[in-house]
């Protein structure tokens, strides 16, 4: 099969079932994933406290996609379970990303842990790293420092990771056999 009909055989709805459930996770989460860390390493956004908690969402899908797919590899097949815990897992990150936008947004307060900012980068001295490691503030969460469409990263991932739930829990309705 070519990378072009695998690709279209996962996202065809068609044939979207809770089989391919564990595939369509580790391609959504690892790419949400590697944007986080694509923004953080070479765009140079710092992530908020906030921002990481979302992201052991996603390990967690990532986590279960891979456990189902190598329960699947040696013959042991739970579709419709997987199915569920990674559409859990997805509402979750959605969950998470949702309460950072209304932080954002100024629509409710963030928590106490997530108010810090950055006053200065100073250079990092190797002897004394944990002397200095108390010192670390992470940005404030209620900050967000890139928009696209109007929607932040946090928005960006509501939206993704809802759609992930969605699908997770329609593959559900459409695999009759798993």
């Amino acid at each position: 099969m070519t990378e072009t009909r695998v690709c279209a055989y996962i996202l065809s709805m068609n044939d979207f079932s809770a089989k391919s459930i564990p595939i369509f996770a580790f391609l959504l989460s690892g790419a949400l994933l590697c944007g986080a860390w694509f923004f953080q390493y070479v765009l140079g956004y710092p992530p908020c406290q906030m921002c990481y908690w979302q992201r052991h969402a996603h390990k967690a899908v990532l986590i279960l996609a891979i456990l189902a797919l190598v329960l699947a590899a040696t013959g042991r097949k739970y579709p419709k379970a997987f199915a569920i815990l990674i559409g859990l897992a997805f509402i979750a990150s959605f969950a998470l990303a949702f309460w950072h936008v209304g932080v954002e947004y100024k629509w409710w307060e963030g928590p106490k842990t997530c108010s810090g900012a950055i006053d200065e980068i100073k250079p990092i001295d190797p002897s004394k790293i944990w002397d200095d490691i108390d010192d670390v503030k992470l940005p404030a969460c209620s900050d967000a420092p890139w928009h696209f469409l109007g929607l932040s990263m946090a928005g960006w991932n509501a939206v993704f990771s809802s759609f992930g739930a969605m699908l997770s829990f329609a593959s559900l309705r459409r695999d009759k056999n798993a």
